[in-house]
């Protein structure tokens, strides 16, 4: 195990590390590197526990109806409605019509 410690590159970058920082500055270094690590495992360990109480238990699904036999595939439940775009855009317009003569003060009766 010593000759693979030896043999890597980490013993360049211990040495690197030595000669910019000197040995007197070492400790500091390990220490503010210590205090960083500890405060981001602390923020980590906020945010997790933020975003799991923040977040709503989801919505029970609607119950349906019992079923007679296995439903084929893409059936469509039997409460929806299926409209081509051309049917919406007429209800949408037929609406906002509604819509904008409710809207309107009655004309003047002369």
């Amino acid at each position: 195990m010593l000759a693979t410690i030896v043999s890597s590159d980490w013993i360049w970058v211990a040495l690197v590390v030595v000669v910019l920082f000197g040995g007197s500055q070492l400790p500091k270094l390990a220490k503010n590197a210590g205090d960083a690590m500890k405060e981001f495992r602390k923020a980590h360990a906020e945010a997790t526990e933020g975003a799991a109480a923040v977040q709503a238990p989801a919505p029970a699904p609607l119950p349906m109806p019992p079923a007679v036999g296995p439903a084929p595939v893409g059936a469509v439940p039997a409460d929806s409605v299926t409209l081509t775009r051309a049917e919406l855009d007429a209800l949408l317009a037929d609406r906002e019509a509604k819509t904008r003569a409710a809207a309107q003060p009655p004309a003047a009766q002369t």
